[in-house]
């Protein structure tokens, strides 16, 4: 394998992202203990009243939204409990453990600066997902692990009897992603793709792949080049390719474990490829090298948010061809990218003594909406709602005709579809868009089988562990024997 140099644009720092494990481990304890003594609980909520636990600062739209429903329902009221403050996720994990659990749960605390532009799905289209860089307190819930201990609502039979909604009334390839062996524990309103792209001409048409198959069309590749960026980090492409895949080689019902695999194996050679650090300093130079490694084909694959049909465009003006998405690579061949939940989730306890009040608001997410004839977030993620998906999709298209028509080809590229940055660089789209532009978005939003939501204590002990064998301080062998033990002991004191 031909070697990578060096040198980087920004280091990801991903370690201090994350709650303290002990967190974690007294809401495993809420899962199975029951509530302690009434004199160590919060107050009962009063008869009638839903507690919403906001884990981010109350916005406007959240205290309108409730506003509206309790003008609606005259027998239920929704109380906002604020957990945004210093400590917030903690004190309510802690009320978790002591049995106070409330009915309505955001899942995703964005941290004291709040949603990141990758969050809220702003005009940033080209991410790499392992540059994300959110607030160092950011936190998700451990859903998975909370539906396995019966903690949250299946939301499934909600839809499916909802008079507006049904499964045909949602874009279901997207909430299937978020499934736990068949329940939907949680649900948002809008989402964007996080991918890799490439020339189609290089990668091939496709929507997933191997890690073989990556190093096969790299071999393909002009020497000198790089697969991608040449200067990210052991670190950084650990977080790209194995954050969101650790759950593959882990049975959390049965506690074992797998990373002991030859597939394992072979995504630690190759992350022995990449660089330990690199220079900061070189950042600006550094986006004029990777600009320059694209346009002269050295660099065969570069992350992309995926939000609109418009993206194609900027997708085949940046390889300067038609790009394909095969995404990351992963073990078996399956979808390596990812939908970015956008914006608020919201989780029903199973416990909440009024499930269709709850219901009710939380299917607001994902309910029809028209605001001032414009779809609401329209040119900034992808609807989970069905009719609101399509009619987004088609606006687009229509706009870009009624554009061209008043402005003809030439005022068209520069006035009506603008420029968008590319890291430190102009992007300019170098045709129109087309109705087949709509469908591979389509085809690529049913071939996204994966949910980017971090699993913080399973990735830093498998990152943790690696680094022994990367200092060269233990045999490949024996960090793998060391990397089956953390992980199992970790896996079964979750159990």
């Amino acid at each position: 394998m031909r070697a990578f140099r060096c040198n980087l644009t920004k280091t990801y720092i991903r370690s201090g992202r994350w709650k303290q494990t002990v967190s974690f481990l007294l809401l495993t304890c809420a899962l199975v203990l029951p509530a302690c003594g009434e004199n160590q609980l919060p107050p009962e909520p009063e008869e009638g009243v839903l507690i919403y636990a906001a884990l981010n600062p109350v916005s406007s739209d959240i205290e309108g939204s409730v506003a509206r429903f309790n003008e609606r329902h005259q027998d239920v009221q929704i109380e906002i409990h604020d957990y945004s403050d210093e400590g917030g996720v903690d004190r309510l994990l802690t009320e978790l453990v002591l049995g106070r659990v409330p009915d309505i749960m955001e899942m995703h605390y964005y941290g004291k600066g709040g949603p990141t532009a990758a969050a809220k799905g702003t005009s940033n289209f080209f991410v790499v997902p392992g540059d994300y860089e959110g607030p160092e307190d950011e936190y998700w819930m451990p859903y998975r692990q909370m539906t396995q201990k019966g903690y949250l609502e299946d939301l499934w039979p909600y839809i499916d009897s909802d008079p507006v909604l049904g499964r045909d009334g949602v874009v279901e390839s997207i909430l299937e992603t978020i499934e736990v062996n068949g329940s939907l524990p949680m649900l948002f309103g809008n989402a964007v793709i996080f991918t890799l792209s490439g020339r189609e001409s290089v990668v091939g048409d496709r929507y997933s792949w191997t890690l073989d198959d990556v190093m096969e069309a790299y071999a393909a590749m002009p020497e000198g080049s790089t697969i991608l960026r040449y200067n990210m980090t052991k670190r950084e492409i650990f977080y790209n390719l194995l954050c969101n895949s650790l759950e593959r080689y882990v049975d959390r019902e049965t506690g074992a474990c797998s990373f002991d695999s030859q597939e394992f194996r072979d995504l630690v050679g190759f992350l022995e490829e990449f660089p330990d650090e690199v220079d900061a300093e070189r950042a600006q130079e550094a986006e004029e090298e990777v600009k320059a490694n694209i346009a002269h084909g050295r660099q065969m694959l570069e992350g992309m948010m995926v939000l609109w049909p418009q993206d194609m465009g900027f997708a085949d003006s940046l390889w300067g061809e038609r790009a394909a998405f095969p995404g990351y690579p992963t073990a078996d061949g399956s979808s390596g990218s990812f939908f970015y939940p956008a914006g608020t989730i919201l989780a029903m306890s199973s416990a909440c003594q009024n499930k269709e009040a709850a219901w009710d608001y939380i299917r607001t997410l994902v309910t029809p909406r028209v605001i001032g004839g414009k779809m609401p977030n329209g040119k900034l993620s992808i609807p989970i709602n069905r009719s609101n998906y399509e009619k987004n999709m088609l606006k687009d298209l229509e706009q870009v005709e009624l554009n061209y028509g008043l402005f003809g080809d030439f005022a068209f590229q520069m006035y009506a579809l603008k420029h968008f940055k590319y890291g430190e660089r102009e992007v300019f789209l170098t045709r129109l868009l087309t109705e087949e532009d709509i469908q591979r978005v389509n085809d690529l939003v049913e071939h996204t089988t994966q949910l980017y939501w971090p699993e913080d204590e399973l990735s830093d002990i498998v990152w943790d562990t690696l680094g022994s064998y990367f200092a060269g301080d233990r045999t490949l062998d024996d960090t793998i024997g060391l990397l089956q033990n953390r992980v199992g002991l970790y896996l079964n004191e979750q159990k």
